[in-house]
């Protein structure tokens, strides 16, 4: 069956402000780094907006990243660090930028299979906050979307998450939960980074997430997987790549 082209723009972000290059020194917590500006000079703390591990990522004193300056008041650091160099590809680090693609994607018909909108952002369903809902005529849900942002690579795979996760088990289980009342539910996993031909969920390090997208997948929630490329200014939309599910090689 041949898809129908999109019909809007293809999903791009750009932060408001230019970036600057620094190299990363250290990490002393999961949202704070230490940087230096290109031309040397003291040392001076950033935001991390991703508290995953990325351990491969942010390699003290190696790491080469862009900080975007943030001009809010009251702040204890003056930038976000929002992407690094990974060998010969830039990754990005900020997941705040999934929701606005994700949602561009939605509007500009990106995501195949999944109704047009209106969507509206951050629904609550039972204990879990899910990023995307349609509502109906009564205002209540036809439609469900979760977005996760991926940037651990292995090989040619992108992997999620890179720690364990108790509230994305328990977003799948929701969504998996409203499938079969017979609402549409999907995940979008926007892997932030160019340089992959498939993703899977990381099962070793977190075998009930895992479990969890297997199950939701037979389910009926819609997977889709796209990758990014991503600019010290920002990211924009590549495209699919293939899902592979644990315990099976089918690829959706």
């Amino acid at each position: 069956m041949t898809r129908s082209p999109p019909e809007g723009p293809r999903p791009r972000f750009r932060y408001p402000a230019p970036p600057l290059l620094v190299r990363v020194l250290d990490r002393p917590n999961r949202y704070r780094a230490r940087v230096r500006g290109p031309g040397g000079g003291t040392a001076f703390p950033v935001h991390v907006p991703n508290p995953g591990r990325m351990e491969e990522l942010l390699v003290g004193g190696t790491t080469e990243g862009y900080a975007i300056p943030v001009g809010t008041q009251g702040r204890a650091t003056s930038h976000d660090l929002v992407a690094v160099r990974h060998g010969r590809i830039l990754v990005s680090i900020d997941p705040r930028i999934s929701n606005r693609l994700a949602f561009q994607a939605l509007e500009g018909g990106w995501l195949p299979g999944a109704p047009r909108g209106p969507w509206r952002p951050e629904y609550r369903l039972g204990r879990s906050r899910l990023d995307f809902a349609r509502l109906g005529p009564e205002g209540r849900p036809t439609a469900l979307l979760e977005v996760k942002s991926s940037n651990l690579r292995v090989g040619r795979t992108a992997f999620f998450p890179d720690a364990p996760t108790e509230r994305g088990t328990r977003h799948l289980r929701a969504l998996t939960r409203a499938r079969r009342r017979g609402l549409f539910a999907g995940v979008l996993f926007l892997v932030q980074r160019p340089d992959v031909r498939e993703f899977a969920p990381n099962r070793r390090l977190d075998p009930e997430f895992a479990r969890a997208l297997g199950a939701a997948a037979r389910a009926g929630v819609r997977l889709w997987a796209v990758r990014l490329r991503v600019r010290p200014d920002g990211a924009e939309w590549l495209g699919e790549v293939p899902i592979r599910l644990p315990g099976a090689e089918e690829r959706l």
